[in-house]
């Protein structure tokens, strides 16, 4: 076991709908992504992702200011870490993929931490698990390799650095190819298992898990979630082995548990790190493990 503190990530709204997914929770509009941020940091969040939402409705939405507006106001009231979305919505044109990336950029107080960089396409079809039915069967999530080299290009163009987004083993294996020539530096990891509506991927076992860790050097920090899922009992393998945690109402609503808020789900989490020893990472303590840079004071 180690005493390495356990960075926690919280992603708070991704793609869920309130009524949709059964938790009113859900965090849309700036106010309520900033007010949930900053709840979430004092469980013991050390980092911020979020998709640009429609304030009011939910539907995704990348324009610029919802994003700079959320910057902002986390930055003017707690010290959590900014990680927002890239690939999302705008999934062809490189420009449009980094557009709010690159305005946060332009002003030292808005500058972003890191931004994620998904190293493979897959298909994102839901299962219908009752019905035993694609709910569609026709929806990728495109990233061919064109596209992630041009991305990591603007990314290192702007002095960004990128957390590698893997999905299964194939993703890590090109990640690295990326770090041999240089576009993917100080890499750290996510390691992405997919619940039973979304079968891309690996699911959340234990095995799956040490496959992906055996593609991984082992001084590179990683990350585990589970989307569309409870990504608890990995939380508790990622602790164990050395590793930290991504959770969040974005990637499951917990309606089985309540319904609860971000910063609950966060202080779950919290509390399988202080049961086996783990220290809780503070964003200081993020920057040191991740390799980051640190602020700019303004």
């Amino acid at each position: 076991m180690t005493d390495l503190p356990v960075i926690i990530e919280v992603a708070v709204n991704e793609t869920a709908l309130r009524a949709k997914h059964g938790n009113d929770r859900i965090p849309y509009s700036p106010r309520e992504i900033v007010e949930d941020a900053c709840r979430a940091r004092e469980a013991g969040a050390a980092i911020l992702h979020w998709h640009g939402r429609e304030p009011v409705s939910g539907e995704p939405r990348n324009d610029v200011e919802l994003y700079l507006e959320v910057i902002e106001g986390v930055r003017a009231r707690c010290d959590i870490l900014i990680h927002p979305t890239l690939g999302y919505i705008t999934q062809h044109a490189v420009d449009d993929r980094i557009r709010h990336i690159v305005a946060a950029n332009s002003n030292p107080a808005t500058r972003v931490d890191f931004a994620p960089v998904d190293f493979g396409s897959l298909n994102v079809d839901y299962w219908d698990v009752e019905a035993k039915r694609w709910e569609t069967d026709d929806k990728i999530y495109l990233n061919p390799r064109k596209n992630l080299t041009a991305v990591l290009e603007a990314l290192r163009d702007h002095d960004v650095r990128t957390d590698a987004v893997c999905w299964e083993v194939g993703h890590i294996r090109t990640a690295k190819r990326y770090q041999e020539i240089g576009l993917l530096r100080d890499p750290f990891w996510l390691l992405v298992f997919t619940g039973a509506r979304m079968p891309t991927g690996a699911s959340q076992t234990l095995p799956g898990l040490l496959a992906m860790l055996a593609e991984l050097d082992p001084d590179e920090p990683w990350f585990v979630c589970n989307w569309n899922g409870d990504v608890l009992p990995a939380a508790a393998w990622a602790i164990t082995l050395g590793g930290h945690v991504r959770c969040g109402l974005g990637d499951w609503q917990y309606v089985e548990r309540g319904s609860p808020d971000n910063a609950q789900v966060v202080d779950w989490v919290a509390s399988i790190a202080r049961a086996v020893g783990r220290p809780i990472a503070t964003p200081d303590d993020a920057r040191a493990i991740l390799r980051l840079p640190a602020p700019v004071v303004t």
